[in-house]
């Protein structure tokens, strides 16, 4: 009879604490509970579509935006055809352009047209504006502006082209044989160089020098020539002095021969 009893008073026990805690206003506690805070916020993350970033504007690609603008080649130049016509150098004293002569050039009114350029080995100067290679070796510079005028006349309104010479080319004559000084004999720039002037800068002919003939030698359009001079006759002004020209070789031979 106790025992049945004790079991009875043990079961009330159990009831009534089970009654206690379920009235003791805690959440119930569900399987949720036990999830790791970060594992649920992810898989919030990953279902809620609010969550997703944002998608990100792209900028175009950089090669495309260039692609769309062809880029320009260089374009060749070309050779301008001249539209005056050089005189004969002849007697006249006025300077010629001539190849490796450093010249300025300018639109008057226009600075970006002015350039500094060395007149090339074929007599052009190259025009960056125009994109053509204007030929000016032989011109006075008088010609050569008349000629630039007209090569500007495509862009500009009765231009006024400018030259002027920065430094001139060297040029010079050879002098050999019986002379005082054998060698180069420089031109003197704006100047012309005649032969009497020339044998005495070279020391003069020598006594064994043959003075009634003095070869002179010249190339000229491809072709050489050999023009005889007496220096006598040029000595007495019986006829003018002879104008020696740029690389003309000048030979004062042996009058015993």
């Amino acid at each position: 009879m106790s025992s049945v009893l004790k079991s009875l008073l043990g079961a009330f026990c159990a009831v009534v604490l089970l009654a206690a805690c379920s009235s003791s206003g805690s959440s119930p506690v569900t399987s949720a509970s036990f999830e790791p805070e970060n594992v649920l916020t992810l898989g919030r993350g990953a279902s809620d579509p609010s969550a997703a970033p944002a998608p990100v504007a792209t900028a175009p690609v950089a090669a495309e935006v260039a692609g769309s603008v062809p880029v320009a080649a260089a374009s060749d130049y070309v050779v301008a055809t001249s539209t005056i016509q050089a005189e004969p150098a002849g007697s006249q004293n006025s300077y010629r352009l001539r190849a490796r002569d450093f010249i300025r050039i300018l639109v008057i009114n226009e600075p970006d047209t002015q350039i500094e350029r060395r007149i090339n080995s074929d007599g052009t100067v190259d025009i960056p504006f125009l994109k053509k290679l204007v030929p000016v070796a032989g011109l006075t510079l008088t010609q050569a502006q008349v000629e630039l005028s007209n090569q500007f006349r495509v862009y500009f309104k009765k231009p006024q082209v400018t030259i002027s010479i920065v430094t001139y080319a060297e040029r010079r004559v050879y002098v050999s044989g019986y002379v005082g000084k054998p060698g180069p004999v420089s031109i003197p720039p704006e100047e012309t160089l005649t032969l009497g002037r020339a044998l005495s800068m070279a020391g003069g002919v020598l006594p064994r020098g043959n003075r009634s003939d003095v070869a002179i030698k010249r190339s000229r359009d491809g072709s050489t020539f050999v023009i005889s001079k007496d220096v006598r006759r040029i000595d007495d002004g019986d006829e003018p002095d002879f104008i020696l020209e740029d690389e003309d070789q000048i030979y004062v031979r042996d009058s015993r021969i």
